[in-house]
């Protein structure tokens, strides 16, 4: 059925429901967002890397911060790669600050600074994908991209009605199909815009609010809280993990992980050989990809072993720490001090 519908988009259709979704636009959108104010291609860059499974709520005072240590392209390459991870915490998946701070030295060396237009040097970049490569010609140049997201992939899945999983690959081409019909040869900043944030605001994932939302008349979702469709997710694995708590005459014992998660970042050392004993101090669970980790941190007895540093109380607010390693030491030493 979605193959049929693929190759037959009413053009009338299309710019009926484009006229609807501006319109609303212009008195619903999201204008303040800080990327949007005058779309900057630097500040358009950082915030498609910030977005990547990020929600907007916790990127904007995050946002905010970034811009005030590296306000320009140059400030971000010339920093030190401890700095970036210390700027990204609590924003998770570090990889991407890296992976931002690669594609800064990159437009530096090879664009002058300046975050280029053509899809072939966006591309080049490293870090850089279709999807943020489309992102930035979009938001930042107001150039021809289509640009998907979770969030219009779910309001062009709805509104056409596109029952195939949008992650295979027939699902994938009619999504293709109808977004290349959908946005215009010009004003894809403002198109994009709109689409990500009716998805947003009122097409939400789960049961979306049909009734608020100015393209209702042409949707031709039937079931819309079912769509778009995926795949079956992959079961969530349990792991469990001790971590030892060495505090020595006011100063904390951490580790530099060598991967594979957070690389460079400082954290619990693993309690190892030594087996979990006494009542611990910290106890939280975290979600990371496909796992639901499970952190105990134990008081150790033994003498910290080699590899380790010791950072006093000030010294560990200013590293780059992973959000539950940082709230599994804040926890601790809470309890410490209470006794």
């Amino acid at each position: 059925m979605d193959k049929k519908k693929q190759r037959n988009h009413d053009p009338r259709r299309i710019r009926k429901a484009l006229t609807e979704l501006l319109a609303w636009h212009v008195d619903y959108g999201r204008h303040a967002l800080p990327w949007r104010l005058d779309s900057d291609p630097y500040a358009v860059l950082v915030s498609e890397f910030m977005l990547q499974q990020t929600t907007v709520a916790t990127v904007t005072p995050r946002f905010a911060a970034w811009m005030r240590l590296f306000p320009t392209i140059a400030n971000l390459a010339a920093a030190s790669e401890q700095d970036i991870l210390s700027a990204w915490e609590g924003l998770g998946y570090y990889s991407r600050a890296r992976r931002i701070h690669a594609a800064a030295k990159a437009i530096v060396e090879r664009h002058q600074g300046v975050v280029p237009l053509e899809q072939e040097d966006l591309l080049g970049l490293p870090g850089i994908g279709s999807y943020t490569a489309a992102a930035i010609r979009a938001f930042a140049h107001d150039e021809p991209a289509v640009v998907l997201d979770t969030n219009i992939i779910r309001v062009l899945a709805r509104w056409e009605n596109l029952t195939s999983p949008v992650d295979k690959a027939a699902g994938k081409q009619s999504l293709g199909e109808l977004a290349a019909a959908f946005y215009p040869k010009t004003g894809c900043r403002a198109v994009a815009s709109a689409l990500m944030d009716l998805g947003a605001m009122i097409c939400t994932a789960g049961k979306p609010a049909c009734d608020a939302c100015p393209l209702e008349k042409s949707c031709k979702a039937v079931q819309p809280e079912r769509l778009p469709a995926k795949s079956p997710r992959k079961v969530t694995t349990k792991i469990t993990e001790h971590r030892a708590w060495w505090l020595r005459e006011g100063k904390l014992y951490l580790e530099q992980s060598c991967g594979p998660r957070w690389t460079g970042l400082w954290i619990l050392p693993e309690l190892g050989d030594e087996k979990p004993s006494g009542r611990a101090v910290a106890e939280l669970t975290y979600p990371i990809t496909r796992y639901r980790v499970r952190m105990t941190v134990y008081p150790s007895k033994s003498h910290p072993r080699k590899g380790l540093h010791s950072f006093t109380r000030n010294e560990i607010a200013g590293l780059p720490i992973p959000t539950p390693h940082r709230k599994a030491i804040e926890a601790a030493l809470h309890a410490v001090a209470k006794g």
